[in-house]
């Protein structure tokens, strides 16, 4: 006996099939690789017209976790080793007593009042004093 061979209408339509399947699954890949380059640019061009990718970033913010995650400490006197000395909050304009609680940041190594810092950090994510910026967004 012969196997039976499926009829030359069904071969073709299985042919068409697949190349179909295949074109939408080509379309469906060009879609996420247009959408991610259009994010990434969109990201990288800015929020406004003339306002840089580090400005946007500036206005952020940071997030809870990260927040926490900066070093603190209580302030004694002034130890350079561990930030960058200044008399007083570059924030609230007070000066340093013993005791105090300092947040430091870590790129630029300036010192705030932890209240002071945190309150700015939630709406920025640059420093108050050199505008260095904390968080870098990913693409």
């Amino acid at each position: 006996m012969r196997a039976e061979a499926s009829p030359p209408e069904a071969a073709a339509f299985e042919s068409y099939l697949l190349v179909i399947l295949s074109a939408l699954l080509c379309a469906l890949i060009s879609v996420v690789v247009i959408v991610a380059v259009v994010r990434c640019t969109w990201l990288l061009r800015g929020t406004g017209a003339g306002s840089s990718y580090r400005q946007a970033l500036a206005n952020k913010g940071l997030k809870k976790k990260v927040l926490q995650s900066l070093p603190k400490f209580a302030y004694v006197d002034s130890d350079p080793s561990k930030w960058v000395a200044t008399p007083e909050c570059a924030i609230c304009l007070e000066e340093f007593t013993a005791g105090d609680d300092i947040r430091v940041l870590p790129h630029c190594r300036h010192g705030f009042h932890v209240g002071c810092i945190d309150a700015w950090l939630e709406s920025h994510s640059s420093c108050p004093s050199c505008r260095e910026v904390l968080a870098v967004a990913r693409c």
